[in-house]
């Protein structure tokens, strides 16, 4: 039942995450078409500006800078003066090692002319990189083709040409090992792969993606707080989703082991008690002292005719009750023993039918004592 609720849950959620992705998320292959999110099928360019748009790797040529400066608008003041034309594009990483690392596109004229067409332009290599996972990938779009080295911290990518024309080449160049396998990417999976990267991205990258209106029309920035909106919100809905599925999963394995502990529980205090029991009995029983003062106590009993109810003892202290014709001398006799330190009435002697009934409790002499 649990598993069966958890499994509807994340395809909710999956689905919702898909919708969002599908209006907001747009994609231009290299000749030039346009797909809407998750579909293998081009659509017609749309009229208006789309939300975000995510530029293929024909558009741009891309190298990496690092620097280290701490402050991040610092750094885009020095990237701003250090530009040597208007088709440069930077996207600054977060700080790590003591550095930034700064990726630099220089667009050419087809991909500057997109740059109007959306409110935020992400390079397709970026949006891959946070989808996939470590290793090296083949990128195939009808006859163009790339390769992308994704490591920890850091990626590359390399455009096939006749000098580059084989994956084993591109891995020499990009610093992969040969032994790394070659995973293939095809146009059925870039649409998935590339809505997935831009809901990872986080607004670190969508505010560097961000595009100035290229027309005089006053823009407001609702559209663009819609998207991030829209994309956290769903990236929040999912991540507490999964964390209410793995708190509903766990809570489920302990219900199922709990009655197993409990009783395992119950054994283990059951088997102490015993044990104490049997650690008593050893340490009377073992006693020879004890054992005989036990029957000569007994045997006393015997010749004054009791009537014996119960006996019992631990060694040290021994109970005997019953019916007998002189409860007194009883008490005597035993008091006088050897092997008894003492002897008393435990409660009061009561008469009935010619017989006294009592209780009488005996204080035994340890092993080395007095006789």
């Amino acid at each position: 039942m649990v598993a069966a609720t958890s499994t509807k849950t994340k395809a909710s959620l999956q689905r919702q995450l898909k919708g969002g992705m599908t209006t907001l998320v747009w994609r231009v292959n290299q000749q030039g078409q346009w797909f809407q999110g998750q579909n293998t099928k081009p659509s017609a360019p749309p009229k208006r500006r789309v939300a975000c748009l995510v530029l293929a790797r024909s558009f741009y040529q891309e190298s990496w800078q690092s620097f280290t400066i701490r402050s991040f608008n610092g750094l885009r003041k020095v990237l701003k003066q250090k530009a040597t034309s208007s088709s440069q594009q930077h996207f600054i990483g977060p700080w790590q090692d003591g550095q930034r690392r700064v990726l630099t596109l220089t667009l050419n004229d087809e991909g500057q002319a997109l740059l109007s067409r959306a409110f935020v332009v992400l390079p397709e290599s970026l949006v891959l990189s946070a989808a996939l996972t470590e290793g090296f990938y083949q990128i195939e779009s009808g006859e163009h083709c790339y390769f992308l080295f994704n490591q920890e911290q850091q990626w590359q990518t390399a455009v096939r040409s006749s000098m580059m024309r084989d994956a084993q080449r591109a891995q020499l160049a990009l610093g992969c090992p040969s032994s790394s396998p070659i995973t293939q990417i095809n146009d059925s999976q870039l649409g998935p792969l590339i809505t997935r990267g831009v809901s990872k991205l986080g607004s670190h990258y969508w505010r560097q993606g961000w595009q100035k209106s290229a027309s005089s029309k006053s823009f407001a920035w609702q559209p663009a707080l819609a998207v991030i909106a829209v994309i956290g919100a769903i990236y929040l809905a999912l991540s507490s989703g999964y964390l209410m599925l793995e708190r509903s999963w766990l809570n489920h394995k302990l219900e199922a082991i709990t009655p197993e502990v409990s009783e395992l529980l119950t054994r283990q205090n059951e088997l102490a008690s015993v044990s104490d029991s049997i650690e008593q009995l050893s340490q009377v029983y073992v006693n020879a002292d004890t054992i005989n003062g036990f029957w000569e106590v007994f045997a006393v009993i015997e010749q004054h005719q009791v009537s014996l109810s119960f006996m019992q003892g631990d060694g040290k202290q021994l109970s005997v009750g019953g019916q007998t014709e002189n409860a007194l001398e009883l008490l005597k006799t035993l008091h006088d023993l050897p092997q008894v330190e003492k002897a008393e009435f435990a409660s009061p002697v009561r008469g009935g039918s010619g017989k006294q009934r009592f209780r009488i409790d005996l204080s035994l002499l340890q092993q080395g004592g007095g006789q």
